[in-house]
């Protein structure tokens, strides 16, 4: 039987190393420049009143699923829907732990930073499975028809700010107020899981010298992070408040030579400055960043505007989805070869959790079980992987469907 005690203070210093290799303060809570700004989530402990950052709240939870008697009753059910019945023995359990403390952390660690989640939207993780997201609203408290304000609903943001102060002598004062709004969620759970033989163990033994199941893992882990970041950037797509099109054609045509087809693609850069004037005029903050796939990617390289980051050439390779630069000193850039075609997506990545276009929301960021064995013989094994985790945008209004911190460019052809 294991320490259980021993292996919670394993726990605790890998949770510590890993903090510290993603920069953090150990005299601030291990908070890094990020977090201590406020630009992600931060909360306090409940027993001890020692600040969290976002980082600390997800590998806490991890551990906290680990080492609970709940957690591990969990963990039996969990290895039973990815295996034969009968497959799982007794020691299972035991086993997992050793796991987990190997591996798990590390793999929650590649997940969490390669995600361009953590750079689009707002990053809320949650203590259970279900939870509140927030944000900040600020809202006239009374209707005035004349203006188009309905008390309750309309944001100071919405109308023109020139008759708050019309009142006579003990006349009606217009009130504002502060309305901490919030979205009710619930955490989906998503499962993957990688195989192989124990010929093919053998062989990468003997030829390289590769334990095949180490080899495996961070594709898994790399698979999980495609999926998050697919699945948010369709929900914040679809919740798109403005378009603007380009007509990729749209030259004159008698303009048959290249100096003035040349000239005509650069007006995409109008393009992007008409949609972010679209939010700018709604949610009074200039986008920061962009979205789009490889081919359109292309067109945004030949604008004079856009800077390549040489640093980042490689970055992040199995993921796929990254940040490749700067376009005017303003929008970030992240290519997704997945991306709907002839589409770029431009949004706000406010300054804090306050002023947020969507959020990735994670309970149990990662989990993954000890290998088990999947056939008749003896020779095949697997490993599964877990996350639990929410997403979607955040609608400006009560009963909104959209967000207008977000926009979109669609590129035409006629």
């Amino acid at each position: 039987m294991y320490n259980m005690q021993r292996i919670a203070g394993f726990l605790e210093n890998q949770k510590k190393r890993l903090l510290e290799m993603d920069g953090g303060d150990p005299s601030n809570y291990y908070l890094n420049d990020r977090e201590l700004r406020g630009f992600d989530y931060v909360q306090e402990h409940e027993e001890s009143g020692a600040k969290r950052g976002v980082r600390q709240v997800i590998y806490d939870n991890t551990i906290a699923w680990m080492l609970s008697k709940r957690g591990r009753e969990s963990l039996r059910l969990e290895f039973a829907e990815l295996s034969q019945e009968g497959a799982i023995s007794e020691d299972t359990l035991t086993t997992a732990i050793a796991t987990f403390t190997t591996s798990l952390l590390p793999m929650v660690r590649r997940i969490y930073s390669s995600l361009i989640a953590m750079d689009l939207v707002s990053v809320q993780p949650l203590s259970g499975p279900t939870g509140y997201i927030y944000w900040l609203d600020h809202i006239f408290t009374s209707t005035h028809a004349a203006d188009g304000i309905t008390g309750g609903t309309t944001r100071l943001d919405q109308v023109k700010p020139s008759t708050y102060s019309d009142s006579s002598e003990q006349g009606t004062i217009r009130e504002i107020q502060l309305k901490l709004q919030k979205l009710l969620i619930e955490v989906g759970t998503k499962k993957l899981k990688g195989d192989w033989t124990i010929e093919a163990e053998q062989d990468f033994n003997s030829q390289w010298r590769l334990n095949l199941e180490n080899e495996l893992m961070p594709a898994i882990g790399d698979e999980i992070t495609r999926e998050i970041d697919s699945l948010l950037l369709t929900a914040l797509l679809g919740a798109v408040a403005s378009n603007t099109n380009w007509n990729a054609s749209g030259y004159l045509s008698g303009d048959t030579t290249t100096l003035y087809r040349k000239a005509y693609d650069a007006t995409l850069w109008d393009a992007i400055v008409d949609a972010n004037t679209n939010i700018y005029n709604a949610f009074y903050l200039n986008a920061n960043w962009l979205v789009m796939n490889g081919t359109t990617y292309a067109r945004l390289q030949k604008l004079e505007q856009y800077n390549a980051d040489p640093l980042v050439a490689g970055e992040q390779a199995m993921t796929y989805r990254r940040y490749v630069g700067v376009l005017a000193n303003q929008y970030k850039v992240y290519v997704d070869p997945w991306f709907t075609a002839n589409t770029i997506l431009m949004g706000v990545r406010g300054p804090d959790w306050k002023r947020a276009v969507g959020y990735y929301a994670p309970y149990i960021p990662l989990f993954m079980s000890d290998r088990y064995i999947i056939n008749d013989d003896f020779t095949q094994f697997a490993r599964g992987a877990m996350t639990r985790y929410a997403y979607g945008f955040l609608p400006h209004t009560p009963t909104g469907t959209t967000n207008n911190g977000l926009a979109k460019i669609t590129i035409t052809s006629s």
